[in-house]
């Protein structure tokens, strides 16, 4: 793989983890409204995603680092939201 894939592939990701973490920002808010989600596949997904980033050259993964910690931080959002929500019936 040339330096251009490499390139557009690191770009690719950056874009996954942004989506990403959109979609775990509507889950939390989701949560919060008192709707239950279906978090099935994201795990899997979320693991597909950092098995790419760790692939890239080291340079292009450093430029994700940003959009990483991003997902990581809402996960960690939605994860305490999870943890203080009400029971499911």
């Amino acid at each position: 793989m040339d330096g251009n894939d490499e390139t557009e592939r690191a770009a690719t990701i950056g874009m996954i983890a942004e989506t990403m973490r959109s979609t775990v920002t509507v889950a939390r808010a989701l949560v919060d409204a008192g709707v239950k989600i279906d978090l099935a596949g994201l795990e899997r997904e979320i693991g597909d995603l950092c098995a790419d980033a760790i692939a890239l050259p080291r340079v292009l993964g450093r430029e994700l680092i940003g959009p990483l910690t991003s997902l990581r931080d809402e996960i960690a959002a939605l994860e305490r939201t999870l943890m203080d929500a009400p029971p499911a019936d």
